[in-house]
């Protein structure tokens, strides 16, 4: 499908593909996000004071999105490195968010007009193995291959399912030569394996468990006032991702953009903008909120995510975006 020259993302330059959730100000948001050479573009301000950058609206490449998906959240290190109202709040309100309707509401601009957005969450999983101290991205691929092959996880309608692990405190995330005391927040990916004589798919995302350590040391993006509600706000990020970018390491592996990339800008996926530009002026907390939820019960820790409708990050709202063009 056609796309604007101006907007396309060139893959020669593989940090232009952004997969990741980085720390605004931090080494790896040095190596992996590009401002605008320009500056940010003012004609007027969005609600929450950070100016919109049209320059960032997201691009279709014709690449797989998931417009009805599951998730299942496996935490690492067994229930002795994790409080249970930790656990159980993580699940409760990631599962509460990506059903939310007002929070959908924002993401269908990324699909075809009519188009049934869900999320069905599979129960989860505490893996009660030994607690890592780091986990690097082929660890991520091959505890993932293991838990399928191993049925402790399903392995039904993986090309619509994305695995979760979430990191125990004081575990260390790492990508290649970046980790998460650099600023990395998470990332998600896929990993092709062999089952029973068949080629597989499989779709992850890692997630640190975002603190200031007691060494007074950031590890991941310490960013809503506990732990946990950080952790949502990442998990959000990276699911939303695999449902606008499912493929977007097939695209970094093979430099190839057209017909595996799914929707990305110039400063990355549906994720990233937000968070660097609210980072550079000083107001990341205006991208990581609290909102309630669309039946009014409860309150879900969210960031907020790239509209091309504003061309910025754009919270909850009532009625859908029109469909972002094509």
């Amino acid at each position: 499908m056609p796309k604007p020259t101006p907007n396309k993302v060139q893959s020669s330059n593989a940090t232009r593909l952004m997969r990741i959730q980085a720390r605004p100000g931090s080494l790896v948001e040095a190596r992996h996000y590009r401002y605008p050479q320009t500056g940010w573009v003012q004609p007027a301000a969005l609600a929450q004071g950070i100016p919109p950058d049209a320059s960032a609206d997201l691009v279709f490449h014709g690449g797989k999105t998931v417009p009805q998906m599951e998730f299942q959240n496996v935490f690492l290190g067994g229930q002795a490195s994790w409080l249970a109202s930790d656990i159980d709040s993580i699940n409760t309100a990631i599962t509460l968010a990506m059903q939310d309707r007002k929070l959908n509401n924002v993401v269908k601009q990324y699909f075809d007009s009519g188009v049934n957005l869900t999320c069905d969450a599979r129960p989860l999983l505490v893996l009660e193995e030994a607690k890592p101290v780091q986990l690097d991205e082929p660890d991520v691929q091959q505890l993932v291959v293991r838990l399928l092959q191993q049925g402790k996880v399903p392995d039904n309608d993986l090309g619509t399912t994305i695995f979760n692990l979430v990191l125990p405190p004081g575990t260390v995330l790492k990508l290649d030569q970046d980790n998460s005391l650099g600023g990395l927040g998470g990332y998600h990916g896929s990993v092709h394996f062999e089952q029973n004589g068949r080629s597989q798919t499989a779709y992850y995302s890692a997630n640190v468990f975002s603190q200031t350590l007691p060494n007074g040391q950031a590890n991941g993006i310490p960013a809503f006032d506990a732990s946990w509600k950080d952790v949502v706000g990442t998990l959000y990020h990276e699911i939303n991702e695999f449902r606008t970018d499912a493929d977007v390491r097939d695209a970094i592996a093979t430099g190839n953009d057209d017909g595996v990339l799914g929707w990305m800008g110039g400063q990355g996926e549906v994720g990233d903008q937000p968070i660097a530009m609210a980072g550079q002026l000083g107001m990341l907390q205006r991208v990581f909120q609290e909102v309630l939820s669309s039946s009014g019960n409860q309150s879900v820790p969210v960031q907020f995510l790239y509209s091309n409708a504003v061309h910025g990050a754009e919270g909850p709202i009532d009625e859908p975006d029109p469909p972002a063009q094509r």
